[in-house]
Formats: structure tokens, sequence, C-alpha cells
């Protein structure tokens, strides 16, 4: 018995010196076939190790602070009239994790970790975040959640794994939409490309966009391959009550509507007319189940409409509003996803031009100008309507770029807090210069902001997205 114990033992430590050599030999070839960083991302590593001097980097959790500073007005001209709350919020703030690596090598394109999409809340008040590396081949998508309930942010998926992505493979970069979730948990969402794909890429087995499912419950994830073929996936968003999924393309004027219920396409192609559905842009009317969006293939841009329920198109002869004052049109950008007490949508285009809007299949949409979002007009990606339905949240692009709220009632701007300079003098990270996600809680007491900062100097975006917990001092609502 001893003796086949023994040479059990000798086999077994042979086994092992195997697996362990052979893993070593393949940690070796991986590390000599790692490609080096560039000039580009050396420098900017540099300079990260020189502003982030409380290694904000390195945490794990959230930091909180509270200062009046939050609510004193940056020291230079801003025009229009607006007002400051007079208390000031406490935030919280984390990079997000597993953004791995961090930095890049000399082939790589635009290189990058960043936030692109919009922040969707589920009914159980969790919200979820996107965060991407940008590449073209062996990107990582990331989706995490943040969960107030123990004020936990971690990944929850990445999205790559389940789309069976690997490093050698051509494949998207970002998810650039807003994903949604059905009532039964289950989150729907579509990749969008990195690079504009090359004729390598197609000849590499490259199709286009994926879908996927992924149920933030049960924690399942399904790959539901490209059913847009030769096109990327820019802008999408979920009618979670009748369960319609709905997609601009990108790399030609196409638009995707998918059958969550069924799993089947139910259009898929060209818009009539030579119509170009702007693909920054997707509006959910969710009393008719009908999407609203512009038609770009010429100028002036007019508001259109899709009824996937017969996939039907119409264009409006109803003008995107201008900017108040150059008068030059801009794309759609956010909007409030319900109707405000005044029973209005807010919206709002890439120049900053804020208008509310009442769809209208048969007789052209309604549109008012309110003005600009903030001083001479900023870029603006998500807006948030309170429970309640009276105040519009939002964060314009740019600097002094402070959290707005809007009052329906009264019509009145005010800023919730302008948090740029403080971070950047304690912290050495520059952030909220571009806001792309913003959602609010279940009972609007704080806000949740997906911010492109930076540890690179000030008025710099983009490499260290953060997740920004805002809250909103009851006697400011």
């Amino acid at each position: 018995m001893h003796t086949h114990i023994t040479r059990y033992r000798n086999k077994l430590s042979a086994h092992i010196l195997v697996f362990a050599t052979a893993a070593l030999a393949l940690s070796i070839h991986a590390q000599a076939n790692r490609a080096p960083l560039s000039d580009r991302e050396i420098a900017r590593r540099e300079r990260n190790a020189q502003y982030d001097k409380l290694n904000l980097r390195g945490k794990n959790v959230f930091v909180v602070d509270r200062s009046d500073k939050f609510i004193t007005t940056p020291g230079v001209d801003i025009a229009g009239e607006f007002d400051v709350a007079e208390t000031p919020p406490t935030v919280k703030l984390q990079i997000l994790p597993d953004m791995e690596p961090e930095y890049f090598s000399e082939d790589a394109y635009q290189a990058g970790w960043a936030n692109w999409a919009k922040i969707t809340r589920s009914d159980d008040n969790r919200f979820f975040i996107s965060a991407s590396d940008h590449l073209g081949r062996g990107a990582q998508v990331n989706l995490y959640a943040y969960d107030p309930s123990d004020d936990t942010l971690k990944r929850v998926l990445d999205v790559g794994d389940t789309l069976g992505w690997h490093d050698d493979m051509y494949t998207d970069g970002k998810l650039h939409g807003r994903v949604g979730i059905m009532p039964d948990g289950t989150l729907w969402g579509a990749t969008h490309r990195g690079p504009t794909p090359t004729e390598a890429w197609w000849k590499a087995g490259y199709r286009g966009s994926w879908l996927f499912s992924y149920n933030i419950h049960s924690g399942e994830s399904k790959n539901w391959g490209v059913p847009l073929i030769g096109n990327s996936l820019p802008v999408h968003t979920l009618d979670s009550e009748r369960g319609i999924f709905v997609a601009t393309g990108a790399l030609a004027p196409t638009l995707l509507s998918w059958d969550v219920n069924e799993k089947r396409v139910r259009f898929a192609g060209s818009l009539p007319n030579g119509w170009v559905w702007n693909a920054r842009s997707m509006f959910l009317d969710q009393e008719t189940g009908h999407f609203w969006g512009m038609d770009s293939s010429e100028k002036p841009y007019r508001f259109m409409s899709f009824d996937p329920e017969l996939n039907r198109f119409k264009r409006h002869e109803v003008e995107v509003p201008a900017h108040p004052d150059s008068g030059n049109q801009g794309i759609l950008r956010g909007h409030t996803k319900r109707p405000a007490a005044d029973g209005w949508y807010y919206w709002a285009t890439i120049n900053g031009a804020f208008f509310r809007f009442r769809p209208d299949w048969d007789n052209g949409p309604r549109v008012e100008v309110i003005g600009t979002v903030w001083d001479k007009g900023r870029d603006v990606l998500q807006m948030a309507l309170s429970p309640d339905e009276r105040y519009v949240y939002y964060q314009p692009k740019g600097y002094p770029a402070p959290l707005v709220q809007y009052d329906v009632e009264t019509g009145r701007k005010k800023a919730i807090a302008f948090l740029q300079d403080y971070y950047f003098d304690k912290y050495g990270y520059w952030p909220f210069s571009h806001v792309y996600g913003l959602e609010i809680s279940n009972d609007g007491s704080f806000i949740v902001i997906v911010d492109n900062g930076t540890f690179e100097g000030r008025n710099r975006s983009f490499g260290h997205p953060s997740v920004a917990v805002v809250e909103i001092p009851e006697s400011e609502r």
C-alpha cells in the first residue's frame, strides 16, 4: 500500500511540475508579446502619478465630501440668470473599478477608458452604468451596478466575455445607448464601434454590432448575435411595456427594431425617401409606443417618428429648434423620459438649445423654446425628472459645469453644486466636463452621475471615469 501511495505522489508531483512549467511559459510568452506602452500613454501615466495626490485611483470605496465651496460660484463670467443652492450637498465619488489595463500600447487607436452611455435605474433603485476602452481589437466593455442599499459600485458583467470576444478579434469598443430593463429584470443593450471598421475588419469576420441581454436578478447573460448586419448601433432605447428595442445605425442610414418578447427582428434596414435617422437621439413616447428623432438627410432638420407596430415612418414639417442666440440648428441630444407636471417633455440640442416637446403623430409635435440649458448653451446628454415631476436635472458639458435643477413651475435654473474646482484642488482629479450619464433616485433624494474625469490637469477629460452620488438637500427640493 505504501509503495502505491508513494508512486501516486511521485506522479502527482510530476504532473504539477509540468502544469506549473507550462503556466510559467505561457506567462513569459504573454509578457514577451505584450506591446509596449505608447509614448502618449507613458506620459499620461506620469501625469496621473503627479496629479493623483491622494491615490484616488487606488481606492475601492467612495470618498465623501461636503463643502461650502460646492455652492460658491466660480470666478469666471457666466451669462444668464440663475440661482445657487443655499445648502451644499454631500457628494460621494469613486473611480470605476476593473478598468484593466489602465494604459495602452502604441498600436491602440483612441485607447482610453471612458463612459459613452446613459445610466439606467432599475425598479429596485439600482443604477446600471458602463465603461469601455474604445479599442478595435481586444476591446473590454464593462457593465457596472451602483447599489445605494449597501453603497457598493461593482462590475456585474464583462460584456465581451458574454459575446465571445477574444484579444485578436475585431469588435466594437463601447456601449453608447441607453440600456433598458424589462419587468422580469432582463436588461437589453447593444454595442457600438470604437474605431471605424476598415476592410481588414470585414475580411476578418466583423459583421456589425452585437445585441446582448443580462438579467439583473439571476446574473444570466446571453449573446443574441448581430441583428443589423453591416452596421453599428450607437443609440438605442427599450420600450419595456411593449418589449420593443429600437436602435439607430451609424455606418449606414438604417434603423433596427427588435422584438424582445419574441426574440426576432421586426425591422432592419434603410428608411424611406432617403431619410436619415440622426444617430444621436432616440425618444420614446411611452403613451403610444412611437419612437421620435430627427431627419438629418437635409436642412432644416425636422422631427420624424417611427411606429414599430406597423413599421411606419413619418417626417413632420416641424423643425428642430435653433439656438435662440445664434439661430443655428443642432442635433437632438438629452431629454426626459416622462412628461413633467405641466404635461411637457424636456429636450436639448447639442449646441444647448433648451425646449419642451409634446409628441403628436397625426398633427405634428408641439415645440416651445425655453432658452439655453446653461449660460450661452452647452451639450447635455441625459436629463432626469424628479418623482414629483417638478424638477428637471442635468449636467452641461464644459466649465463651469454645475449640476442644474430646472423648475418647470417657475422656469428658473438653479446650480445645485459647482464641483470641478473642489475635486481638482483636493484630489488632483478634474471631473464633470464630459458627463454622458445622469439619473435620479426613485425618491428624488440624490442624483447618480457617471463622469469622464482625468488626473492630467485642469479642463481635461477621459482616462479615469468615475461615479458621483450627489445628495439633493431637502431644502433645495
